[in-house]
Formats: C-alpha cells, sequence, structure tokens
C-alpha cells in the first residue's frame, strides 16, 4: 500500500481501456484496452490515432477492482473507536456493499492543524457550521476562541426577496409534514391549494421542492385524482424532474422557453412550475435566476432517512463523545443540521444576481422553531417572515409581485 502501485496502475489502465466489450462467441476474440493500446504503438509512426467513443447512458466501471480493496484495507488502519464496517445485503449479490465509515474526521485534520499557522475553510452554502467547528476543530484539539467564523451578506437588498414561513393553509390545515401526517388526504390537498393560489400571483417560473421523489409522486397522484392539479395547469404548465441525468438539460431547456413564451403572450399561462425533489438532481448547480424562479416552494421538512446504518453508527458515535447543546443530543442536532442544509441549497438557487428578486415559501410550521430560523443563511434569516394563517402570507406574496412589477 505505501508504493501506491495499484493507484499507479488503476491511472495507466484508464487512460488506455477498450472502447467496447465484446461478446467473444458472437465477435470473436477481439483485444481491447492495454493489449490495443501495445498493439496501436505499432501505428504510430502512420499517423494513426486511437478512437474512444462511450455510449451516454454507458455505465462507469473501475479498471482496477484493487484500488478498491486497497482503500478499504488502507481505512481499516484506523482505530477501532473511530471508524465502522457497514455491510448492506440487498437482494443480489451485485447490489450488497461493503464501506467503511469514517466517524472522527478529525484524527487526520488535527494533523492539517498541527502543521499550517492558519486554515481557512471556504464554502457556498455551509450553514450551519456548528457540525465543522465541533466535529473537524474542535475535536481536533483546537480552542474554541481560536475559531472565528465569518459569513458575508448577499449582493442583493433585503427588499428583494420575501421568505416566509407557512403554518397553516388556505383552510387553516396545519402544515406538519412528518412521515406519520403527510400522507393523509387533506395534508395534500391543503398543500394543492396554496400552490393553486401562488400560481395566480407569481409571474413565471415558479419551483416546487419535496422531500423525496415517492413522496412526490403520491402527491402528484393525489391530485390527479382530486383535480386540483388540472387548477395548476389552467396557470402554468408543470414539468418534473426528471429521473435520468442526460435528460436534465432536456427539461430546463423547455421549462425556460415555456416561460419565455408566456411573458411575451398575454394568455391565460403565466408561466411553469418545476416540481423537483430535495437533494436531487435540480437542487443544487442549477440557477433558478430571474424568471426562471421567482417563488421557491419548500414542502416540509427533508430531513435524512433516520434508518440508514451509517446514520445510525455516526448519530450513536457522536452522542457518546459529544456533549449535549441546549439540552439536544448531537445526534439530534446532526440530523437537524443535514436537514437545513438540504433545504438552504434548494432555496439559494433563486437569487443568483443583484438584480434578481425572489419570494422563499417554507411550508411548514416546524420552520418556526428558533433553533431551526437561526440555521438559515443570516441574509435570508434577517427578512424571514413567521405567518401562522395562509391569508396575510398570500397578501404579502401578492403585494411583493405587485410592486416589483410597478418598479420594472
Amino acid at each position: 500500500m505505501k508504493s501506491m502501485i495499484s493507484r499507479k496502475l488503476f491511472g495507466f489502465t484508464e487512460k488506455f481501456r477498450g472502447a467496447t466489450v465484446v461478446n467473444p462467441v458472437r465477435d470473436g476474440p477481439r483485444t481491447g484496452g492495454l493489449q490495443q493500446f501495445l498493439q496501436n504503438l505499432n501505428h504510430k509512426g502512420q499517423g494513426e490515432g486511437v478512437a474512444v467513443e462511450v455510449g451516454e447512458e454507458a455505465p462507469v466501471r473501475s479498471a482496477s477492482p484493487l484500488m478498491q480493496i486497497e482503500s478499504f484495507l488502507f481505512a481499516l488502519t484506523n482505530a477501532n473507536q473511530d471508524g465502522r464496517v457497514v455491510v448492506q445485503q440487498q437482494g443480489t449479490l451485485a447490489q450488497c456493499s461493503l464501506k467503511f465509515l469514517m466517524l472522527n474526521p478529525a484524527v487526520h485534520f488535527c494533523e492539517v492543524l498541527q502543521d499550517c499557522r492558519s486554515v481557512i475553510i471556504a464554502g457556498g452554502t455551509m450553514q450551519p457550521v456548528s457540525d465543522f467547528k465541533q466535529q473537524l476543530l474542535i475535536a481536533a484539539g483546537l480552542l474554541p476562541e481560536r475559531i472565528v467564523e465569518f459569513s458575508c451578506g448577499h449582493v442583493i437588498p433585503p427588499e428583494n426577496i420575501l421568505p416566509i414561513v407557512l403554518c397553516s393553509g388556505p383552510t387553516n390545515q396545519q402544515l406538519e409534514f412528518t412521515y406519520e401526517k403527510r400522507g393523509r388526504p387533506d395534508m395534500m390537498d391543503e398543500t394543492g391549494r396554496i400552490l393553486v393560489n401562488l400560481c395566480n400571483v407569481v409571474p413565471g417560473g415558479l419551483v416546487c421542492f419535496f422531500p423525496s421523489y415517492e413522496y412526490e409522486k403520491l402527491i402528484l397522484d393525489h391530485w390527479e385524482k382530486s383535480g386540483l392539479l388540472p387548477r395548476i395547469t389552467a396557470k402554468k404548465k408543470i414539468f418534473q424532474e426528471p429521473k435520468r441525468a442526460s435528460h436534465v438539460e432536456q427539461v430546463l431547456s423547455e421549462y425556460s422557453r415555456c416561460i419565455k413564451f408566456s411573458g411575451q403572450n398575454s394568455g391565460a399561462l403565466t408561466g411553469a412550475v418545476l416540481f423537483s425533489v430535495v437533494g436531487g438532481k435540480m437542487s443544487e448547480g442549477i440557477n433558478f435566476s430571474d424568471d426562471l424562479g421567482r417563488c421557491v416552494v419548500m414542502v416540509g421538512m427533508p430531513y435524512p432517512n433516520i434508518r440508514s446504518p451509517e446514520l445510525q453508527e455516526k448519530m450513536s458515535y457522536l452522542d457518546h463523545t459529544l456533549p449535549k447543546t441546549h439540552g439536544v443530543s448531537a445526534g439530534k442536532v446532526l440530523i437537524e443540521n443535514l436537514c437545513m442544509k438540504a433545504v438552504n441549497q434548494s432555496i439559494g438557487r433563486a437569487i443568483r444576481h443583484q438584480g434578481d428578486y425572489a419570494s422563499v415559501l417554507l411550508l411548514d410550521h416546524r420552520y418556526s422553531r428558533p433553533s431551526v430560523l437561526a440555521k438559515l443563511p443570516h441574509w435570508i434569516r434577517t427578512s424571514t417572515e413567521v405567518k401562522q394563517n395562509f391569508g396575510p402570507a398570500f397578501a404579502s406574496i401578492r403585494k411583493f409581485f405587485h410592486m416589483k412589477k410597478s418598479q420594472s
């Protein structure tokens, strides 16, 4: 492992691996990968090249399985208390996995802290940052008073964003999208009524994030049966996040074209609505600037799967090694931080430049808790309004877009 010979072979074989996989019975014996490279060396002087064509959906396979084994064995050299071996058994052998889960990253990061005079950890959406400070810095032996936290504001003026925490819907149904309650018909109906009302006042594009693909399918099927979906499509054309990554660009192009067409024609259609999933293909790295994202709706709080073996091990480790924060265990703090990091990534998709403006609607009364509000980015938190009832929230949104329209 010290020589890193497997990594060197990996890089070499990746560069010169074969372009296709053939059936030796059907196609006859062919050479590929390294053999093909050696054969092509004879034609170098004749100016012949090697063309490699990979299909769009071709699976990416490691050229050196030994590299994975080496990495796993190297991980096992960590102390027993710092890591866990997680075995997941599925229906077939190909679906099973064997992982090493590093529970204490500070054991390696402390070397960086010891050798450097200053360490800067920078990023875009890092809030809440308590995980970094507690698990990476303080756990590595750094004194809390030596940690300096800096978060700059946003380039947009405060009046260009309207974040609202909505606690109840149009029929005064309290919004609480826990796993036990979110599948109730009355909860899904109330969410649909909110979107129908929003489509009447929000110009351009409306991006709606659901906590999971399963819930997105469940609620859309329910709206179609209840008749709420046609009421939405009467004002905005519906687009859904595709399941295949290769189709994302096509959906975004059609979504953008629909919004542009609606803005140029004074018809019944006022734009488009895009249904997406937190942590999916469109919650990070996609810019819904200007009319592409005038309103972002977050349905519920996207807590991670607490039944995940990796998450259970991490929570158990933190509960045994870190103190409670305001009476809350370190494992529960981790769950809430992961949730809010995902929320912050998603709602930040709409505001992309100084002249941009948008409304952000957080659908769940749990967002009004001080501990949760404190984990929103500062530039959003300072403008956030908590609305117990739908009427005042809808009036604020309507006034916000009416004012922006009059200024344009």
